[in-house]
């Protein structure tokens, strides 16, 4: 996705024992300090234990270097980049290096960025992968009808890849992800059965070829052609914009993409979840954040709170994103920020973190639970920061890629650093010293309609 600096000044668009367990529990006696103690170390334990098992249970882990393969469709660095953002906000206390490799025009033997062996010696192999994605087949069929040459080109080609890679990369882990499709669902298929056939057919194959050589499997047709389904009925103008060419996706087709792959690599939905109980002064719940000093006055609820990860920053006033909330479910897929207030009297109420308004809910909607990633929260703008510098870095990383398929004329060798290896690896680090985690203060008073706080 292109992300609109100029618009984000506020609002915005991704193994740890926390620091200090959860204070603020009023004290009487010797035994209930014990007691209360015990639990409220529990609850530090317990959000822990989660925040452990989601990193468990995701495909990629500290340490990983994750190199995307493909053509231009990868190379358009959308759906790589978003897959980037995810998993440096969601675990920003891992370290995973991600390299996109994609170049217009791609077969599985090459293209205009060299032969296939010279793409993955070039391209690939240097950054010393542990996860590589694969996505081919777009322009393998040449846009014609599927023929038994083309599927024996196709899969000889991939063998060879496939080949390539166990023997340089062994170690490896291999997803091969079925192309995403043409469109034929808005336009009229160019010969009977239409170009789409031919590349679920392309995509069978890959599923094949993964089940033979220990990989898995992501299919992006399925999904984007329902997405073009659906947008059709909706509005068949707009659904004739997610895919402009016919070929290349547009922003929301490529989150479908992002949200396809890593839901197979098990990634949680959750940012964090807190649940509070207002009428008991009381911390119920906390996962995946640490709440510490919660105090009630007369007018208001306090408490300081570091969530452990950060929501992906979707900003519901862009149009773009607006549009991709009412064809998708991402934002119950990917980003649920849950925070509950329950005990509250009926009313309005107003929600402040670190002086930054966060929304006016009623004690209802509190009770029930407000996804905290809809709204514009510092943790929001923070992400943002971070998509930002995702995307510079990404940027680098083209502009030295296509420097090095011109290596003749400037004198660059992959794997031997150079300027712009440093200036990403610089960037690299300013990404993760963003992503780290902060406390905030929160606030919630109760307020009329005209906004005066009262009791």
């Amino acid at each position: 996705m292109s992300i609109d600096r100029g618009s984000a000044k506020s609002t915005t668009l991704a193994g740890r024992l926390p620091e200090e367990t959860v204070k603020g529990c009023r004290l009487q006696t010797k035994f209930k300090f014990i007691f209360l103690s015990v639990a409220c170390l529990s609850l530090a334990w317990a959000a822990w234990g989660s925040m452990e098992a989601e990193a468990q249970s995701f495909r990629l882990k500290n340490g990983d270097t994750v190199v995307f393969y493909g053509d231009s469709i990868t190379a358009q660095s959308l759906y790589t980049q978003w897959v980037e953002l995810y998993t440096v906000t969601r675990f920003p206390g891992m370290r995973v290096h991600f390299y996109n490799a994609g170049v217009g025009g791609d077969r599985v033997n090459g293209g205009s960025g060299g032969t296939i062996d010279e793409r993955l010696a070039r391209d690939v192999f240097p950054h010393r992968p542990s996860v590589i994605t694969v996505m081919l087949g777009m322009n393998d069929g040449s846009y014609t009808p599927f023929t038994e040459k083309i599927q024996s080109a196709y899969t000889s080609g991939y063998e060879h890849l496939l080949q390539s890679i166990h023997e340089h990369a062994p170690g490896a882990r291999v997803t091969l992800l079925g192309p995403s499709p043409l469109d034929d669902v808005t336009r009229p298929v160019w010969f009977p059965g239409g170009y789409n056939s031919v590349l679920r057919e392309y995509a069978e194959l890959d599923r094949n070829l993964a089940r033979s050589h220990n990989a898995s499997f992501v299919n992006f047709n399925p999904p984007v052609v329902a997405l073009l389904e659906h947008a059709e009925a909706f509005d068949p103008n707009v659904a004739r914009l997610l895919l402009p060419d016919r070929v290349h996706p547009d922003v929301i087709a490529h989150w479908v993409m992002a949200e396809t792959l890593l839901k197979a690599w098990d990634a949680p939905a959750e940012v964090s979840s807190v649940i509070i109980d207002a009428n008991a002064v009381k911390l119920v719940e906390a996962q995946n954040a640490t709440v510490s000093g919660l105090t009630h006055d007369d007018q208001t609820l306090h408490w300081s709170e570091k969530e452990e990860a950060l929501p992906l920053p979707f900003d519901k006033g862009n149009a773009t994103l607006a549009l991709l909330f009412q064809l998708t479910d991402i934002q119950q897929q990917l980003n649920q920020e849950s925070l509950r207030v329950t005990g509250l009297e009926p009313g309005l109420y107003e929600l402040v973190i670190d002086d930054q308004p966060a929304g006016k809910f009623s004690g209802e909607e509190l009770n029930q639970g407000v996804n905290l990633a809809e709204f514009a929260t510092p943790m929001r703008d923070q992400a943002q920061r971070v998509a930002w510098l995702i995307a510079d870095r990404d940027q680098a990383h083209g502009v030295h890629m296509r420097m090095l398929i011109r290596n003749a004329d400037l004198g660059l060798v992959q794997g031997k650093e150079d300027v712009v290896d440093v200036f990403e690896s610089s960037l690299e680090d300013a990404i993760y010293a963003e992503a780290v985690p902060k406390v905030h203060l929160y606030t919630l008073s109760r307020a009329d309609h005209s906004g005066e706080k009262r009791p």
